[in-house]
């Protein structure tokens, strides 16, 4: 499993644009995971309101069960910051 960081997220994540989690069943763990090897900074940004859009395997995580979306070694999760065109 990985993850791919996109835009001014990397800011957070100390310039890192990808990272290899421990295995972790939901999205929520991996969620936990990243919050603890990046900080509370990245945990606002990522949790602040419409901040951010996750993927698993280039679907949006509301396809697959939102943040309890069960997570395989393969899968790709990416976490992109939301842009508002308006």
């Amino acid at each position: 499993m990985t993850v791919t960081f996109y835009g001014g997220i990397t800011r957070y994540t100390n310039s890192d644009k990808t990272y290899t989690p421990k295995a972790h069943t939901t999205l929520r763990g991996l969620l936990e995971e990243l919050g603890e090897y990046y900080g509370e900074q990245f945990v606002s940004f990522v949790n602040g309101n419409e901040a951010c859009v996750i993927l698993i395997n280039g679907q949006g995580i509301m396809m697959s069960g939102g943040l309890d979306s069960t997570l395989e070694t393969g899968d790709r999760i990416e976490i992109l910051p939301f842009v508002d065109a308006g």
